[in-house]
């Protein structure tokens, strides 16, 4: 008998925010039928609060310091095994629909494809660092730096 797994993962969500978590206003009901018949996990933590990174923990299951991709200027890129790769020698066929944020489509970073993966495709999105940084000073310090 063939299964199929499916990882639905979304970058940013308070793990109560959906119906299936029994949010009182919040109406996902493509999610609540995916949840109520497969696995949720309820009470799961990131190895890095910034995007990049924790893609390429969960990918690899190792820590930051292990696969050196510290912030979301430094994408996975396949030289550490993956959850992938274990599938993909196993004969079994491995595809990604959306943002993986790894570092390009020629990495060999078990996919056999890769549909609309947004990848870094270079140094990452630093910008978006300052304008949050500098967004978040208080209003009579704001400091100005140049780009």
């Amino acid at each position: 008998m063939q299964s199929n797994l499916v990882i639905i993962m979304s970058d940013e969500h308070s793990p109560v925010v959906g119906g299936f978590a029994g949010h009182p206003y919040v109406s996902t009901p493509n999610l609540d039928r995916l949840a109520e018949g497969g696995t949720r996990f309820s009470a799961a933590y990131t190895n890095s609060p910034i995007c990049v990174p924790a893609r390429a923990s969960i990918a690899t299951g190792l820590l930051n310091h292990q696969h050196q991709c510290w912030d979301n200027a430094i994408a996975y890129d396949g030289q550490h095994r993956s959850w992938g790769h274990v599938l993909q020698e196993n004969n079994i066929r491995v595809e990604s629909i959306g943002k993986l944020h790894y570092k390009n489509t020629d990495s060999v970073t078990g996919f056999d494809r890769q549909q609309m993966p947004m990848h870094i495709n270079g140094p990452g999105m630093l910008w978006g660092y300052y304008v949050t940084l500098y967004q978040a000073l208080p209003t009579r310090r704001r400091v100005c730096c140049a780009l």
